[in-house]
């Protein structure tokens, strides 16, 4: 499922769990809220109570059970929502970050809300003016996988994100920029990452060459590959090397610049 709608609605009173002095913070789970709260008033026509389901979670539910109902499924909410909740800007009310899979789930149309491969991001919402509002997309293997840094660009504290893991090699930073966050670079094993128009895109290798698991001729092979294969540049390290992904399946590496040819 592709689309990502803003859910209108109040506003989730909770608090950020406190963590130790030094220690990383991550979102927390929101508790109490449920689904299938949320779809039993919608069926009833009643009043759902706001305190198991709240605006923004009713919207979702209003949405998808209409995307289920159209090709003659039936929606099924979860008792316990998976929501998360993250306070990004330092003003006391959360954030909350969440999407339709692992919410609800559409029978006899079980594709519905599923995303692939790579999962399904969590959109990350904040309320303005009465109305959530789309701030990021964050992929992230839990909540525990998402550090809240102290890291700030204009009060927004910058994200840090593990997609797969524990263990994590690979963290993609997200940054505040303006209205929304966007992903400004990757750490990969300690080796940072950049992002840059000119780098990304599909680039064939010249000659066949080895994947790296470091920017460094010597670092450990993640995979060798022929000549004439086209690569996914992520971006640009260090020493003239590229981060590449070389297909859905593949681990992803560096190669150097020389042995990849034009766009």
């Amino acid at each position: 499922m592709t689309h990502r709608k803003p859910f209108v609605g109040g506003m989730l009173l909770a608090l950020v769990a406190c963590n130790a002095p030094g220690q990383p913070q991550h979102p927390t789970m929101a508790t109490g809220l449920s689904p299938a709260a949320c779809l039993a008033a919608l069926a009833s026509g009643t009043q759902p109570n706001a305190s198991s389901c709240p605006a923004f979670l009713r919207s979702l539910v209003a949405e998808a059970r209409a995307m289920c109902t159209e090709p003659g499924g039936k929606l099924e909410g979860a008792e316990q929502a998976d929501v998360w909740q993250l306070d990004v800007d330092d003003d006391g009310r959360n954030e909350v970050a969440f999407e339709p899979n692992g919410n609800v789930t559409c029978v006899d149309a079980y594709s519905l809300f599923e995303c692939g491969s790579l999962g399904c991001p969590k959109t990350l919402y904040t309320e303005r003016g009465g109305e959530w509002k789309p701030i990021a997309a964050i992929f992230a293997y839990g909540p525990e996988g998402v550090d809240i840094t102290d890291e700030r660009v204009n009060g927004h504290r910058t994200l840090r994100a593990c997609r797969a893991g524990p263990p994590c090699v690979e963290f993609w930073y997200y940054e505040w920029r303006g209205e929304a966050y966007d992903v400004t670079r990757v750490e990969v094993r300690g080796f940072r990452v950049d992002f840059a128009n000119d780098a990304q895109g599909l680039r064939p290798l010249i000659a066949a060459a080895d994947v790296r698991a470091t920017p460094t001729a010597q670092g450990e092979s993640v995979g060798r590959y022929e000549a004439g294969m086209e690569l996914a540049v992520i971006g640009k390290a260090a020493g003239g090397f590229y981060y590449v992904s070389p297909c859905n399946a593949c681990q992803s590496g560096f190669v150097p610049a020389s042995a990849l040819g034009p766009r």
